[in-house]
């Protein structure tokens, strides 16, 4: 394995939002499944900040090997230096096939322009001033000619829950009953002090996402709810759908192709890669969404 992995434990330096970028991983051979969130801890335990990867995957030894497919994981609410990055990143790719379940001819509105209305809206807004982040709609620039809707149309989206027997009811007591079934040591205690500190405390927004970066880090309790041998209209088919893109791209000479979709979809991204496309992971890179270091923390360093 390469330094990059070594270097896990290492502590993180605090973001530039310019330059939001932390340390490379190689993969071995076989390619391991690679993660694609995590959580970064300095060498005593102490929260650093909570990551998502881009992966990259190749064909070896055939005529295809120098297309080279992304996948980029994301979180939807991060920090603005975090969607920064991301947007210089999207410059360099031939197609960036982005998850929207709209029709395709959906005009996304230019960055910053999005607002969600009704209750949606209230509550995305609500959990990005709790929290101190941002919201992905309002931060990328979804109006750039490499950016290609790769997702399903709501029709379609309705139709395919229909024939799974899914509901949006269904799918919420699934993970309900996933998270409920987690053991127990698996789940971090929280401390009154803790939670008095999240809602009152003068840097109450970094404890909320410190509490609350415990559970968007276990993609695990997705897999299991939504993952297996049926799958889900969530992951699955919308995953379907994305790849029957990346064959149109790859098919009209396009060469560097980024996935971009939201971290929980990746798994089933990399084993659909690895077994429709046989192109395997070389190489992830970690970008650092949510910065969780404590203000007092940051001073001693």
């Amino acid at each position: 394995m390469s330094e990059g992995v070594e270097a896990r434990d290492k502590p993180v330096p605090d973001p530039d939002p310019a330059k939001n970028i932390q340390r490379k991983d190689a993969f071995g051979k076989p390619a391991k499944v690679p993660q694609f969130i995590r959580l970064s801890r300095a060498k005593n335990g102490e929260l650093q900040s909570l990551d998502t990867s881009i992966v990259r995957y190749r064909q070896k030894n055939t005529a295809n090997e120098n297309t080279v497919v992304e996948l980029v994981g994301v979180v939807h609410l991060g920090g603005a230096g975090y969607y920064q990055e991301l947007g210089k990143r999207f410059e360099g790719y031939d197609s960036v096939l982005y998850e929207l379940v709209a029709p395709d001819n959906a005009r996304v509105p230019r960055r910053g322009a999005h607002k969600s209305g009704g209750a949606i809206g209230s509550a995305q807004q609500g959990l990005t001033k709790l929290l101190g982040l941002e919201f992905q709609l309002e931060q990328i620039d979804y109006t750039q000619k490499n950016f290609i809707h790769a997702d399903l149309s709501p029709q379609e989206f309705d139709a395919a829950m229909k024939n799974r027997g899914e509901s949006w009811w269904s799918m919420f007591m699934d993970i309900m009953q996933e998270s409920m079934a987690r053991p127990l040591k698996n789940q971090p205690e929280v401390s009154v002090s803790e939670l008095f500190g999240a809602f009152f405390g003068n840097d109450r927004e970094i404890r909320m996402r410190r509490i609350l970066a415990e559970q968007f880090s276990d993609l695990e309790v997705l897999e299991k709810a939504f993952g297996g041998e049926d799958g889900s209209t969530l992951i699955t088919d919308r995953n379907a759908a994305a790849l029957e893109v990346l064959d149109s791209e790859q098919k009209r000479g396009q060469k560097k192709i980024a996935i971009f979709y939201g971290a929980a979809h990746m798994p089933d991204f990399d084993r659909r890669l690895r077994e429709d496309f046989e192109m395997f992971p070389d190489e992830s890179e970690w970008l650092e969404a949510w910065d969780l270091r404590l203000p007092d923390k940051k001073k001693a360093k």
